[in-house]
């Protein structure tokens, strides 16, 4: 099945493929390997793409795929252009309006509509986030709005993924820099359980959490 998704249109051309032997990527595109419930093995040219981890690709073939999304032509988005970034603004919503939370408030976090797929602990949902200014936290959070695992995916741009002791930005102990076609390791450990930790934009730039349910 290849089904091409519209949550981060007109910005970005997402394709969700699952259970296929074979996917053509013609222009320059990311490629991120779903399948940790499964984990399945995506390889391109018979180099692997390991569960949750990904990769720029172009004229090639991705084989053996079980759950992945792609990003097409992903340099497209040129959020350089003041009419782009103003376009993105007036389409998602800010992080704020989605949570609700207070640490949110005033945060330049930019939110596009979810996709969901899959039930039970093969339920996954994906969205984009647009940061609009450089150095920008998202503040420390431990716990999330329901029981899942998640990493984050780079998509444009620069960020990193920092870690922390406590809800307190002087306990910092580590972070993963983030590149466009990067998913940063596991931050969870096998119950579940997270550092306090955040995301940083580096650059303006777009990120992609990916939450699957446990």
């Amino acid at each position: 099945m290849i089904q091409t998704l519209d949550f981060a249109e007109p910005f970005f051309s997402v394709d969700y493929v699952e259970h296929e032997d074979r996917y053509w990527v013609e222009e320059n595109s990311l490629v991120f390997n779903l399948s940790e419930r499964s984990q399945t093995i995506m390889f391109i040219k018979k180099i692997p793409i390991m569960p949750l981890k990904g990769t720029i690709a172009q004229a090639v073939w991705v084989e053996n795929i079980d759950q992945a999304f792609i990003v097409k032509d992903y340099q497209r988005c040129n959020f350089h252009d003041i009419d782009t970034i103003q376009a993105i603004k007036k389409t998602w919503k800010s992080i704020y309006e989605c949570s609700g939370i207070e640490r949110h408030r005033g945060l330049p976090y930019f939110k596009s509509p979810k996709f969901k797929t899959g039930l039970g602990k093969n339920h996954i949902e994906i969205n984009f986030c647009f940061v609009s200014e450089p150095l920008a936290p998202s503040g420390p959070h431990q716990s999330h709005d329901r029981d899942f695992d998640e990493v984050h995916a780079q998509i444009l741009g620069f960020g990193k993924m920092q870690k922390f002791l406590a809800n307190d930005l002087s306990t910092y102990f580590g972070e993963c820099i983030m590149a466009p076609g990067i998913v940063h390791d596991k931050f969870y450990d096998e119950t579940g359980h997270y550092p306090w930790h955040h995301y940083q934009s580096i650059t303006p730039c777009v990120y992609c959490p990916i939450e699957i349910d446990r």
